[in-house]
């Protein structure tokens, strides 16, 4: 009789700690999805307010809104977009977030591309998906849209969102 009653309260014991177990996996399973859609919507948000600037015009040190230069729109695009305050220039923008590997398949929508190196980049520019990204090239060419491919390829890719 002992050794049923023993048994019982092991069982009992057991399930309750299997059920805890499950309960907090849930919890911490839908706050993970939670959290993944949050970084959706805002990378989302960035990418489509960075569309939203192709055409205007590049003017060195401007930043916006109806002129950039490269690291004037990437400051103007996530301050305006999500509240993000990034540094004004390239080289402070280039040790913020995290890196990344410069790859279409680990590239986000709103990860920063840059050029030059990590001690010196000279342009910075915004991935919005498809092997495309958002820059302000040049005075004469303006705020454009346009391949990977169509350039040098980035040299470092920072994820801020």
């Amino acid at each position: 009789m002992k050794f049923k009653k023993s048994l019982a309260k092991v069982v009992a014991a057991v399930s309750l700690a299997f059920a805890g177990f499950v309960a907090v996996n849930t919890v911490n399973t839908q706050n993970n999805t939670v959290q993944a859609a949050s970084k959706t919507s805002q990378s989302n948000k960035v990418v489509s307010l960075a569309k939203k600037q192709v055409g205007k015009r590049y003017v060195y040190g401007a930043t916006g809104p109806n002129a950039f230069d490269c690291s004037g729109l990437t400051s103007y695009v996530y301050s305006h977009a999500i509240g993000k305050y990034i540094s004004r220039t390239t080289y402070g923008q280039v040790y913020q977030g995290k890196t990344v590997k410069v790859s279409t398949a680990s590239l986000k929508k709103g990860d920063l591309l840059f050029w030059g190196s990590k001690s010196s980049p000279y342009h910075v520019g915004i991935y919005v998906g498809g092997g495309q990204y958002v820059h302000a090239a040049t005075p004469s060419q303006g705020v454009r849209k346009q391949y990977l491919s169509s350039y040098f390829w980035p040299s470092t890719a920072k994820r801020i969102i």
